[in-house]
């Protein structure tokens, strides 16, 4: 091991406990609301609107049970205005006020929840929002001057604006996001959408379905995105610093800022990507890996795809020491029997972030495509420190 990466490890671990001296208790909420089992799906929809959640605790005598989440409700597509809360509920993470806050973060990644409850015994007892887990980054001075441009995801996807409602639902099913850029038929971006949005109209019609009130109103599925698009969209810039994002994030409650210059935009960073950056920061024996958005019939090529990305890790490993990697899969099917697939990663090493995004009708060949490109950036960045500390020495 070289001495650049000693002290690069001796840098993360000193972060890690910075990261975590800082504990749940500071960081939870005690006000809370939650939901029984019993209750139909109706009204707790209405109540996390009502209250905007994005998930919300399922308790039966103070006992945590579940967690129903946005997410939950979008994917069940059989849904119907009878069901319980109890059919559609997920199981919840077993946190505790000792869980580490970098284990915490963590939790978001493999969750997707914006908020996880935390219980004593199987009581629960508070939940700590995602919006809390990043006010951490502007307290630790080596992560709030960290550039946008760092940890943002360049291959942003989009929606057009004249495209129905439909069409940006599947984009976010299948790419497991919450927020979507709206762009006009020249590619400028005229606002942003998000599922909470969807979900809301949509749960809208199936009320008034049930009671006999729709009266001939457009169906979801024919509306365009235009019609639910926020217009005022807060942007910010790729060479902006992570303190700057959160608190735009945490004065303006928005989870996703997209990055311009100028008219164009180059990229988006979300609240979900300043977790990552924390949990990345966690201390384990192995590599943290994330693959999402496999399809069932995809599935079999897990165990394949998993040595590929292992392999490619361990190549990667004689550069630079890798500490997180997640892997998005979204499945195309444009035309005839096979599809196409477009994977999107993010790599943590010791010494920072690479983003990579691969497209292939051979899941195989863009996942070995993927490995490749990441290897590629990481052994550049590396020429890059090397050629850099040759410059100053001979100026010093």
């Amino acid at each position: 091991m070289t001495g650049e990466n000693i002290e690069a490890m001796k840098n993360r671990e000193v972060l890690r406990s910075q990261i975590d001296s800082i504990k749940l208790e500071t960081l939870m909420e005690k006000e809370y609301s939650s939901v029984d089992p019993e209750m139909g799906i109706t009204d707790v929809v209405a109540k996390m609107r009502a209250e905007d959640l994005h998930e919300i605790p399922v308790t039966e005598k103070k006992k945590l049970v579940g967690v129903i989440s946005f997410g939950s409700i979008i994917r069940r597509k059989n849904m119907v205005a009878g069901m319980k809360a109890r059919s559609v509920m997920e199981p919840a993470p077993p946190l505790t006020l000792d869980t580490a806050t970098t284990t915490l973060a963590e939790n978001f990644l493999s969750t997707g929840y914006r908020q996880l409850p935390i219980v004593r015994g199987n009581s629960l007892i508070g939940i700590v929002p995602r919006a809390n887990m990043i006010t951490i980054i502007p307290k630790i001075k080596e992560l709030k001057v960290i550039k946008v441009k760092g940890i943002m995801t360049t291959s942003v996807k989009t929606v057009m604006e004249d495209e129905p409602l439909q069409a940006a639902l599947e984009i976010m099913r299948n790419l497991e996001i919450r927020t979507l850029p709206v762009v006009d038929k020249n590619g400028i971006m005229t606002g942003i959408i998000g599922i909470k949005d969807i979900v809301n109209h949509a749960w809208g019609q199936v009320r008034r379905e049930t009671r006999g009130e729709r009266k001939g109103e457009k169906d979801p599925v024919d509306m365009k995105v235009r019609s639910l698009t926020v217009d005022a969209v807060l942007t910010i810039k790729p060479d902006d610093d992570l303190r700057t994002a959160v608190n735009i994030m945490q004065s303006k409650k928005v989870s996703a800022l997209p990055v311009v210059e100028g008219d164009k935009l180059v990229g988006i960073i979300t609240m979900y990507d300043l977790v990552q950056l924390l949990a990345s920061f966690a201390h384990r024996n192995m590599v943290y890996t994330q693959i999402t958005g496999l399809e069932e019939a995809d599935r079999y090529s897990l165990d394949t795809m998993d040595r590929e990305i292992q392999s490619g890790l361990a190549k990667v490993s004689k550069i630079d020491r890798p500490t997180l990697f997640t892997m998005h899969v979204a499945t195309h099917h444009s035309s005839g029997n096979n599809p196409k697939y477009s994977l999107h990663a993010r790599l943590y090493t010791e010494h920072g972030a690479y983003v990579a995004h691969s497209e292939e009708w051979s899941l195989m060949k863009a996942t070995m495509d993927l490995m490749d490109r990441l290897d590629a950036k990481i052994t550049e960045t590396k020429e890059e420190r090397i050629s850099e500390k040759r410059k100053s020495r001979k100026e010093s």
